[in-house]
């Protein structure tokens, strides 16, 4: 099979995982506020939301 055939797939896959995983980044981000280090976990957050797509 080649690789083009697979890019499809693959691109449904990440598309299928976007919500649960911003879902998980979210809480993580919560809880770590509920800690009191929520200026790094902020700062990470933004970092990885200015990653290009």
């Amino acid at each position: 099979m080649p690789n083009s055939d697979l890019l499809p797939s693959l691109l449904f896959k990440i598309n299928e995982n976007q919500l649960p995983l911003e879902a998980a980044i979210m809480e993580l981000t919560n809880r770590v506020e509920q800690r009191g280090d929520s200026q790094w976990m902020r700062q990470r957050v933004d970092e990885a939301a200015r990653l290009p797509d």
